[in-house]
């Protein structure tokens, strides 16, 4: 098979002529420091976040998983929102 001339590996020649030689170590030094984040990542990551969910709703075999008391006013004690401001301590305001 006889080789003729692709001018498409011609302007590739060419376009790789003119960049700066420091291109390449630049790119690798940037691909290696993608490949190390990306282990550290995946080394990390699963223990953060299995951390992050045990330090917000508890271990699932802990006996104190369930919601903390006092935290929460009951149901009773929360506050109407309809009722209008100036009339939250006068009991015959709505009537």
């Amino acid at each position: 098979m006889r080789e003729s001339n692709n001018s498409f590996k011609a302007l590739e020649a060419m376009w790789e002529a003119g960049l700066p030689p420091e291109l390449e170590s630049r790119v690798s030094s940037q691909a290696t420091n993608l490949a190390v984040f990306g282990r550290v990542v995946e080394l990390f990551m699963p223990d953060a976040l299995q951390t992050v969910a045990r330090i917000i709703g508890g271990a699932p075999d802990s006996p104190d998983n369930g919601p903390i008391s006092g935290r929460r006013p009951s149901p009773d004690e929360w506050p109407d929102w309809r009722t209008p401001p100036g009339r939250i301590n006068d009991p015959n305001a709505g009537r």
